[in-house]
């Protein structure tokens, strides 16, 4: 859950137009207190966006708490200091200032926007609601009862169930197996000590990453993340991304009374750090991450009409990494479409790419990242994203000849080391046919939260 904070009070265009990214002038700077910080000056619209990230998330939860990073988060809007929660949004009101956290796997993050005549003031407000959040008991009790109907809602939404089910089965004794919003038992427990408990080991300096983006001086911009960050303790060292290994199952069952199967898959992936992470990400586009070009989406969905929809995305957490796909078809045609998605991932790490479809991938994957930067709070975002993965203020400049460098001989490598199928795990939320896939193995039953109900031979 995010909690936002829109001002009454009419705000300034805040997406506005940035310079192209090979253009973009990263500054790698130090507020007066000592905090460091990234800044984009930019000048054509007079507004400040400031990104920042506590490494953490829902990470540092303990199993028993969690939820507690969502409520909080929630909850960060709802008053601070001596300001009630209609007070404390007057305030951003105001000022027209714009405020949004949320949670992650591995962070707590936020973002606030404003005026660039009230970056100042912004940053107080924020800075308050990270120091002294009031968790009122009233607050705490709505938010609570929007949680448990969030989370009711989910746990009969068929997407939601077959994300959950799939990461619950990968990483059934670790954080990363576990709901982001936590478990109706623990959410319903949860006190203000938790809440408290929580931000205050989250929301520490050591911890912080930052991004600002904005018609604002160096000078000005150390003064904002003094006033919102420096009153923060230095409190704990980052986590240690201690590597995790997911426990890849084969193919299992969401019995679910629907007309359409939704299916969710997961083979290894990488981590942003891995220095094959270029090739991973053009093989990805010719696998399941360009839309109408790529394989997948020609053999499942173009040749055969087997799916509504079929994808895959590299999604790397910090200790692990993860190739990520979803698929959406009838019941009947669930078990063929796995076995067409299962043949073609082998086609691919047995035959590698074609030299048009590496040329494609490419040209897209160079010529469309300028358009992702379409505003300053992207720009913003991008500037902690680029921090969290250790990438130099650099990158940008080399983004394009390190994708152009990529070869064919390199995809085919590093497709051969990830598009294992023996590891492929599958999550069907629906009601599949039997019988209907060629050699699909039969698949086990398993619960929302990763317990099977049946082993199979094809669970490792």
């Amino acid at each position: 859950m995010i909690g936002t904070v829109l001002a009454a009070l009419v705000l300034l265009v805040v997406i506005g137009p940035v310079p192209a990214a090979r253009a973009l002038e990263i500054r790698t700077l130090t507020s007066p207190q000592g905090i460091p910080f990234w800044l984009v000056q930019v000048s054509e619209l007079p507004v400040v966006t400031v990104d920042f990230a506590f490494a953490g998330g829902t990470r540092i939860e303990a199993a028993a708490k969690a939820g507690a990073a969502t409520l909080a988060s929630g909850l960060l809007v709802e008053g601070a200091g001596d300001m009630d929660g209609p007070a404390f949004q007057d305030a951003l009101a105001a000022r027209a200032v714009e405020f949004s956290t949320g949670v992650d796997r591995d962070a707590f993050s936020g973002s606030f926007r404003s005026l660039a005549t009230e970056a100042e003031e912004a940053a107080k407000l924020v800075g308050l609601a990270l120091t002294a959040p009031r968790f009122d008991a009233d607050d705490i009790e709505r938010d609570r009862q929007q949680l448990l109907v969030s989370l009711a809602r989910s746990a009969e939404n068929p997407q939601a169930i077959a994300s959950r089910s799939l990461l619950a089965g990968l990483f059934p004794t670790d954080s990363y197996g576990r709901d982001t919003d936590g478990a109706r038992e623990t959410v319903a427990a949860l006190s203000r000590e938790d809440l408290v408990a929580y931000v205050s080991r989250q929301f520490t300096r050591n911890r912080l990453t930052l991004g600002i983006v904005g018609d604002i001086t160096p000078e000005a911009a150390g003064r904002v993340v003094d006033l919102a960050f420096a009153r923060l303790p230095a409190g704990e060292a980052r986590p240690k991304a201690e590597p995790v290994s997911p426990s890849f199952f084969g193919e299992t069952v969401v019995d679910r009374p629907i007309p359409q199967t939704i299916i969710t898959f997961a083979l290894p992936g990488i981590l942003r750090s891995d220095p094959d992470w270029f090739p991973a990400f053009v093989m990805n586009h010719i696998l399941g991450g360009g839309t109408f070009t790529a394989r997948l989406f020609r053999e499942v969905r173009e040749k055969r009409g087997l799916a509504y929809s079929v994808g895959t995305t590299l999604y790397p957490l910090d200790r692990v990494g993860l190739l990520y796909g979803y698929a959406a078809t009838r019941n009947d045609r669930a078990r063929e479409t796995v076995q067409v998605i299962r043949d073609e991932i082998a086609r691919f790490a047995d035959e590698g790419p074609t030299e048009a479809e590496l040329a494609g991938a490419k040209k897209y994957l160079t010529g469309s990242f300028p358009l992702s930067l379409d505003g300053s709070g992207a720009v913003a975002g991008l500037l902690v994203t680029m921090q969290i993965h250790h990438l130099p203020p650099g990158y940008l400049d080399d983004r394009s000849s390190l994708i152009e460098a990529v070869t064919a001989d390199d995809v085919k490598r590093v497709a051969k080391r990830l598009l294992d199928t023996d590891k492929l795990s599958v999550v069907m939320v629906g009601q599949p046919a039997d019988g209907a896939g060629p050699a699909a193995p039969a698949a086990a039953r398993i619960s929302e939260d990763g317990a099977r109900s049946t082993s199979h031979s094809s669970i490792q």
